[in-house]
């Protein structure tokens, strides 16, 4: 899948600040399509909560954010199918 917004034309890592933490989940991972849904689902609690706020300029950024990340979802299930035999728990 092509990144879109902010990280399009741009590697992530290099977006990290030095010595800040950062997690990599990758669609090999059985408990991946689950963690990536999950942060969709944070993400559209917290714009449905800056649109009670009438914070709307954030509550349309997250509610797209929220959007892009189900486009994973969908992307880490269709690997995960075809790819059965690499789909593991974390060692």
């Amino acid at each position: 899948m092509a990144r879109k917004g902010k990280y399009q034309n741009v590697n992530p890592i290099q977006r990290v600040h030095p010595g800040e933490p950062w997690f990599f989940i990758r669609a090999q991972d059985k408990l991946s399509v689950d963690a990536v849904r999950e942060y969709s689902y944070l993400l559209r609690r917290e714009a449905n909560r800056a649109a009670v706020r009438d914070e709307y300029d954030l509550s349309d950024s997250l509610s797209k954010q929220a959007d892009e990340v189900m486009e994973y979802v969908e992307n880490f299930v269709e690997w995960q199918k075809e790819n059965s035999d690499l789909v593991k728990y974390p060692d």
